[in-house]
């Protein structure tokens, strides 16, 4: 076998465990902001595009309207042809555990 990583030894010692009683579901909002506000809006970061101003968008944003969704990744695009920020964030929402059907990820 031939190792790609030079973190084997880390990888042979970590314990994955399943958490059997937490489920998600996962949605993509995609979040279409006029760059001005969006730029004014996150004035106190020094990097306005950083995964920082960009969480802390969507998770106010989440609250404002009272949506209990879990923020995940989040892809930015800076779109100056159309004057937009587009906010591409995976929100994870609980759902019911149900028995997965895939048998590679059990």
């Amino acid at each position: 076998m031939i190792t790609i990583s030079r973190l084997e030894n880390l990888f042979k010692n970590i314990k994955e465990k399943d958490a059997n009683d937490l489920c998600f579901e996962v949605r993509h909002k995609v979040l279409e902001i006029p760059r001005q506000l969006y730029f004014q809006s996150v004035s106190k970061y020094d990097n306005p595009l950083s995964e920082e101003a960009v969480q802390y968008i969507v998770e106010e944003y989440l609250d404002w309207k009272d949506d209990h969704g879990l923020v995940g990744m989040i892809r930015v695009n800076d779109n100056k042809e159309k004057d937009l920020v587009e906010l591409d964030a995976a929100v994870r929402y609980v759902v019911n555990c149900e028995d997965s059907t895939c048998k590679k990820c059990q």
